[in-house]
């Protein structure tokens, strides 16, 4: 039986030699439980090998998103989680979905897990990124990413060719974040080529989901986007002031708060 230290170097090797591994094949191959096989890959995950993603490791190149959205991320996490694994019940097996570039879109990846044949755009790179790792275990995914301009701030592609992308299909979800959102301009965002790819995106969905922590709300960014009643839904967390989610529920729109 190998001591834990030789252990960590054999799986470490082989995490290399794969670059993807599942808990399940490394569970057989060194004869370990599951739960022993996680605790390994904490370990190196704590230690920067490996990023974890549901059931299993994908090997950590030098690859790392950039650093405005970086910053982001790391904000509100629980917050986000609780919106994305809210915004997730609303996806049936089967469904075609877009989820845009936000970090609180970013976050609905890890709950996909137990979704059935489902087909996913983005025009998010570090969205797609976290998807490609997904699809490495779940096979039964589609996956389709937008050409474009990459404008690193976002980490997002924009401009024509990501429009004409998303004028082409049709979609049964679309879950789109927000830079700033007020009661009398509604939803804006940073440029017009984020504006008008938010709007395309919209048009190609039967439904269109706000998801964006409450700190979003109360603010304006540069370029009106929509309307609130434009949206579906909008999914918040509880820190959402008491005043903007009745003026919300007065005007008529959907809210729902975790």
């Amino acid at each position: 039986m190998r001591i834990p230290e030789k252990r960590i170097i054999d799986v470490k090797n082989l995490i290399r030699k794969e670059k993807v591994v599942t808990v399940e094949k490394i569970s057989k191959l060194f004869g370990i439980s599951p739960i022993t096989v996680r605790r390994d890959l904490e370990r190196l995950h704590e230690e920067g090998f490996i990023n974890k993603v549901h059931g299993g490791a994908v090997y950590k190149d030098t690859f790392e998103p950039e650093p405005v959205f970086i910053r982001q991320i790391k904000l509100l996490q629980d917050e986000k989680s609780a919106i994305a694994k809210e915004a997730v019940k609303r996806i049936k097996d089967g469904d075609t979905i877009i989820l845009e570039s936000g970090s609180t879109c970013l976050a609905m990846i890890k709950y996909l897990i137990d979704k059935k044949n489902i087909k996913i755009s983005t025009a998010g790179i570090p969205v797609a990124s976290e998807l490609w790792k997904l699809s490495m275990i779940k096979r039964d995914m589609e996956i389709s990413v937008c050409g474009g301009i990459l404008r690193p701030d976002a980490s997002t592609l924009i401009g024509p060719y990501a429009v004409d992308y998303f004028r082409s299909i049709n979609a049964d979800i679309a879950f789109l974040s927000a830079v700033g959102i007020s009661l009398d301009k509604g939803v804006s965002t940073a440029t017009q080529f984020d504006a008008e790819l938010m709007r395309t995106i919209m048009k190609s969905a039967k439904k269109a989901i706000l998801i964006s922590d409450s700190t979003k709300f109360g603010k304006y960014s540069y370029v009106n986007v929509a309307s609130l009643r434009d949206f579906h839904e909008i999914i918040t967390d509880k820190g959402l002031d008491d005043k903007i989610y009745f003026e919300l529920k007065k005007k008529g729109v959907n809210v729902t708060l975790v």
